[in-house]
């Protein structure tokens, strides 16, 4: 680590589309430049990352090393890469959303909404939601040319990508001698998660790491964040276990694990707690935990019966 310097860079939300969280991206200096992750794309984010990288002498980019596909990663990296003609480089199970996000989105819905329908939600809620989802996805989207890779080594193996599945099936850490930058397979507290299992193990791969650096919220991590992460989705999936101990549907479940959030409003926001709480499901129901009957969900027992991790 002693020859590559490391900086943060808080990308912000853009004001111009309401209130969100910024994007943590960070420049790796030592042979080669290179940016990991990149934030939102707009024309107040276009004028910040070219005043941060200009002041720390990083305008002439070689690459922008994406964790995995989502727009609060990648769209500004977009920008750069026509801008600065660096590499703009995805894991290539992550590709699709690059080349087309607002179907990337169409099938996330998708996904949840027949779920949803049976669990309780209603049709006419979703379907505004899915309209304002796809809708968001186009005014973000940006096209860019990029390279894809499983597995890829730069700087002379000085940096490296390992696979971090869970979040997205793409997603990445990049590694840095004692480093890592993990994009959103860990962030302080929670994170979301499309495959459970997946995400377990990839936690297991990060506790080695002495310096973990996530994608939103505080940085760096310790193995200690990411044991608490652990036992966040354990206390989670508790929680959907005692819920469906007599029986309960999708949206009892949401309900429950999302106490405040208004489920008869017409948000894109609703889709990401549903894909949540399938997810949380269908671990339960691949480890033999809980059955679907019907249109609810039923548990066998109230707690977990041995570490999942």
């Amino acid at each position: 680590m002693d020859e590559m310097k490391i900086t943060q860079i808080k990308v912000p939300f853009p004001s111009e589309y309401g209130s969100g969280r910024s994007t943590n991206a960070y420049l790796i200096e030592g042979e080669l430049k290179i940016l990991v992750d990149s934030g939102l794309d707009s024309e107040e984010n276009r004028k910040f990352i070219r005043k941060t990288l200009e002041k720390a002498g990083a305008w002439d980019l070689d690459i922008i090393l994406l964790t995995h596909g989502h727009l609060d990663h990648f769209s500004l990296g977009a920008y750069l890469q026509r801008e600065t003609g660096a590499a703009l480089m995805v894991h290539e199970d992550d590709s699709g959303m690059l080349s087309d996000y607002s179907s990337h989105y169409s099938k996330w819905f998708e996904e949840a909404y027949e779920h949803a329908v049976e669990g309780g939600f209603d049709p006419g809620v979703l379907g505004e939601a899915r309209i304002k989802l796809i809708t968001a996805a186009s005014i973000l989207t940006r096209s860019a040319a990029y390279e894809t890779f499983t597995e890829t080594s730069l700087a002379g193996g000085a940096v490296r990508t390992l696979h971090l599945p869970g979040h997205t099936e793409g997603s990445v850490g990049v590694v840095a001698g004692e480093a890592i930058f993990c994009g959103d397979a860990a962030i302080e507290g929670s994170t979301a998660v499309r495959d459970l299992k997946e995400e377990f193990n990839s936690l297991e791969k990060l506790k080695v790491f002495k310096f973990i650096y996530p994608g939103h919220e505080r940085a760096p991590l310790a193995r200690a964040d990411i044991e608490a992460l652990e036992a966040h989705f354990v206390s989670r999936l508790e929680e959907v276990l005692r819920v469906t101990k007599g029986g309960a549907t999708l949206k009892e479940i949401v309900t429950s694990l999302y106490r405040g959030l208004d489920l008869d409003q017409a948000s894109y926001r609703l889709v990401l707690p549903i894909n949540q709480a399938i997810a949380y499901l269908k671990y339960l129901e691949a480890e033999g935990h809980v059955e679907k009957r019907g249109s609810k969900w039923h548990s066998f027992r109230e707690r977990l019966s041995s570490p999942v991790f």
